[in-house]
């Protein structure tokens, strides 16, 4: 017990000099998952061992900051072999699939590397390349879309800088590319990866496939996504990418493969309860209900769809034998 509460104090240490904005108690006790009162005496912890806090005001809030690290324990942000290893094995996984990301990725390995101290980097090397050598990302099939490296760039830096986009985007069955001014709201990565956009006359948010974007340009207009919009949250509306109005879902699975869903994650909201007869109930609200019907389709004689009803209707329709009525 002492020496989890010693970690959770480097942890919090280590966020607390890494964060420019700093934590607020609140913060600090969402992210540990503890009382106000422990994320205090965590917070006075660090400020005894590591030296004062800086306290940023916003209104009523306070927010804690660690300024720097003192010389004797920087040994607690430097990066272990398990972690690099990672990096680089998660560039090198990505390389066939999305080079883009990939080189950023190789990239920030090598930066990361480099800032070590000497003896640190021969110390790690030899762990990492074992790592290696021992662990590999598995070629995902089928067919990979790619996306132009400038794009890429250019979506990032115009979303960070709040501006208008214009590009060029080539719709599905289109040959060739129309010219579209956009709001850039957001990215998100998957099996396949979307731009998701508004437009200046209507920001409801569109999806826009990243590989069917042929270039896009920065302009001098400042455009940026509706207040309050959460890009998490939309994302989370659905179970894979198509956007439809989220319904409650209701899935038992049959206690031969429910010892292999038990550990897995269908949706960030799921809930799931083993029933008494080792069956086990997932719940989720969403939607994407085609993909989600795709998905169960292989388990279509070990899993029941309890609701929602068009759900059902999904899954016996893709499950039709060819010819069948």
């Amino acid at each position: 017990m002492r020496f989890d509460k010693v970690r959770a104090s480097l942890e919090l240490a280590l966020t607390l000099a890494a964060s420019s904005t700093g934590l607020s108690l609140e913060e600090i006790s969402a992210l540990h998952g503890v009382s106000r009162s422990t994320a205090e005496r965590m917070r006075n912890l660090v400020a005894d061992m590591f030296g004062p806090l800086e306290r940023i005001h916003e209104g009523k809030i306070v927010r804690f900051r660690l300024p720097n690290l003192p010389k004797g324990v920087q040994f607690i942000a430097t990066p272990t072999a398990e972690e690099l290893a990672e990096l680089r094995n998660l560039a090198q996984a990505m390389q066939a699939r999305d080079p883009a990301r990939a080189s950023l990725l190789d990239s920030l390995s090598r930066k990361i590397s480099a800032g070590l101290r000497a003896a640190d980097r021969r110390r790690l090397e030899a762990d990492v390349e074992l790592h290696l050598e021992t662990e590999v990302w598995a070629h995902t099939p089928g067919p990979a879309q790619l996306c132009k490296p400038e794009v890429l760039k250019a979506i990032r830096h115009a979303i960070l800088a709040a501006r208008l986009l214009e590009i060029r985007y080539r719709k599905v069955g289109d040959e060739t590319s129309r010219s579209y001014r956009a709001i850039p709201y957001g990215l998100i990565f998957g099996r396949s990866h979307y731009l998701v956009v508004g437009f200046p006359d209507n920001d409801q948010p569109r999806q826009l496939r990243l590989d069917r974007i042929d270039t896009a340009a920065e302009l001098e207009e400042r455009a940026s996504r509706p207040e309050g919009f959460s890009l998490r949250a939309y994302a989370e509306r659905s179970f894979g990418f198509f956007q439809e109005e989220p319904e409650p879902i209701e899935l038992v699975f049959d206690p031969s493969i429910a010892p292999e869903f038990r550990d897995q994650s269908l949706h960030p909201d799921q809930r799931m309860e083993m029933l008494a007869d080792g069956s086990l109930r997932v719940t989720f609200e969403a939607g994407g209900f085609s993909e989600l019907a795709q998905f169960l389709t292989p388990y279509v004689n070990m899993v029941k769809v309890m609701k929602p009803e068009r759900l059902r209707g999904l899954m016996a329709a893709a499950t039709m034998e060819p010819g069948q009525p």
